[in-house]
């Protein structure tokens, strides 16, 4: 189809067209507006055109929807998108819109043409008794009557030119007036109409507001009951912290004392002391096994050092041989003084 972009400029496209009516209320009664919705092959991806199509007898009313052309502007068809918009709703808010500002109004009937009367010279007929009828007769004179054709009535008058111009006059006058009166009911119902709906916009608004004040008043109703429990509970809570708190001091009194009174302890009374081996043997023993953790402890130390590159391996096996001699020694001296603690057991 041959369609005219928004440039003013015609190219050719495969689109669909769909040809209808769409109905649109106004002051109390239900009128159809004629359009064409032409989609292109992109749809939905491309928001589609809305022309008016008017009949013979209507006539486009532009507006700032509607342009001389018939073609329809909207904000739903600029922000098109291809999820979410659909023709449903372009239909609907076609309705809201049209009938806010009509786009069509009925053409005037033109009134059909007269002709023009043609004048003559008057003529002075034998016997015509109506020859003072036309000399007295205010305006233009009269146009020529054959008797003999005519009979013997008397002429009829033509419409006179001023008389056309004053009924011609009166019909632009109240033309004028019905426009008038058109223009104010038109501006009234719009006037209604934004009212009703600015009245339904408030009204809506202020009972979603008094809907949600009544939640929030249920809500902190709920909160101060629930603020009586807790305050219950951190009295109870103080009680108990109250005895807790007396407790401690008792406890703390009771430490202070001991404290107080073990302060003067002798030397022996110490950890270490608590440790001590009862004979000598043990003693001896505990020493021995000592050394002997002692020994490893240094074996492994050289053992780090020669792997980090600090010694030679010469100065490692020198070492290691001594401290492995006197380990030697450590460990056959503890086995003795085993023997010795067994027997000692055994008596």
């Amino acid at each position: 189809a041959v369609v005219s972009t928004q440039s003013g400029h015609y190219g050719r496209d495969r689109m669909i067209c769909l040809n209808g009516t769409i109905p649109m209320p106004y002051k109390g009664n239900t009128y159809n507006i004629p359009v064409n919705i032409w989609m292109h092959a992109e749809y939905p991806n491309s928001a589609p055109i809305v022309m008016v199509t008017p009949t013979r007898d209507m006539q486009i009313k532009p507006s700032k929807i509607v342009d001389n052309n018939g073609r329809v502007y909207l904000p739903y068809l600029h922000e098109w998108k291809p999820r979410g918009y659909d023709l449903i709703s372009l239909v609907n808010i076609l309705c809201m819109e049209f009938s806010s500002s009509p786009p069509l109004f009925a053409r005037t009937q033109a009134a059909p043409a007269r002709p023009k009367p043609t004048y003559n010279q008057p003529q002075s007929y034998p016997g015509n008794q109506y020859q003072g009828y036309a000399a007295n007769t205010a305006g233009p004179p009269t146009i020529g009557w054959n008797l003999a054709n005519q009979g013997a009535r008397p002429p009829q008058q033509q419409p006179q030119p001023a008389q056309q111009q004053a009924s011609g006059f009166g019909k632009a006058t109240l033309a004028r007036e019905d426009t008038q009166i058109i223009i104010k009911n038109s501006i009234i119902s719009k006037i209604e109409h934004d009212l009703k709906q600015r009245y339904t916009v408030f009204v809506s608004r202020y009972e979603a507001e008094m809907n949600a004040l009544r939640q929030q008043e249920q809500e902190l109703l709920a909160g101060e009951e629930q603020l009586r429990e807790i305050l219950e509970k951190i009295d109870l809570e103080k009680i108990k912290i109250k005895e807790t708190i007396e407790l401690f001091k008792t406890k703390d009194g009771e430490l202070r004392e001991f404290l107080s009174q073990h302060e003067r302890a002798s030397e022996e009374d110490m950890v270490d002391k608590q440790i001590e081996p009862k004979t000598a043997l043990f003693k001896q023993y505990l020493n021995l096994y000592a050394e002997e953790s002692a020994l490893d402890d240094a074996i492994y130390y050289l053992a780090e050092a020669l792997r980090n590159d600090v010694i030679d391996v010469q100065l490692f096996l020198k070492n290691v041989r001594a401290l492995a001699r006197k380990k030697f020694m450590v460990r056959a001296l503890m086995n003795k003084v085993k023997d010795q603690t067994d027997k000692c057991e055994i008596k």
